[in-house]
């Protein structure tokens, strides 16, 4: 069973980015420094079938192991980029099929209840180049340290799989 064309947002977890701009890792510590902007990673791995297995410069990510994940036997780490995000600033990144990913922190909600950790809303979009809306917005809610996967895009045999989380 292959992973559909279109991309697949599994609510697995988290992540994500933001400043309108080829992303790069700006040296931020990884945590957030104020109420207006976290530190995310960006995991941009390749999935395919041909039998090598998980790349161990990928770690843990037991998610791979389950459906829908599971339907490749392969995963290669393509690249891993820290990014600063500012609250309403959107970063982009260029992906390995020449589409851009816009990702964007909007919102961090603290938690109601005593104890209870800040989600961060995060929205995500995949342009094609030119333009076009590959994937025109995806809105995640998540706590620091889950992980949220987008997924789908067709490349090189296989497909692309991208990992974000909000950094703890």
């Amino acid at each position: 069973m292959k992973l559909p064309l279109f991309a697949l947002a599994a609510a697995v977890a988290l992540g994500v980015s933001a400043p309108v701009a080829q992303a790069q890792d700006t040296g931020a510590p990884a945590q957030h420094q104020t109420q207006n902007a976290v530190t995310a990673e960006l995991v941009i791995l390749h999935a395919t079938n041909d039998g090598s297995g998980i790349d161990p410069k990928i770690g843990k990510m037991p998610e791979l192991g389950k459906p829908p994940f599971s339907s490749y036997n392969s995963y290669k780490l393509l690249e891993r980029v820290k990014l600063s995000l500012g609250k309403g600033q959107q970063t982009t990144t260029k992906l390995p099929n020449d589409r851009v990913m816009g990702v964007m922190l909007k919102d961090i909600l603290e938690g109601s209840k005593k104890g209870e950790s800040s989600k961060y809303v995060i929205s995500a979009s995949i342009q094609k180049p030119g333009g076009t809306a590959f994937l025109p917005l995806l809105e995640v809610n998540a706590k620091a340290g889950e992980t949220f996967f987008v997924a789908g895009q067709t490349y090189k045999g296989g497909v692309l799989v991208l990992g974000l989380k909000i950094l703890p």
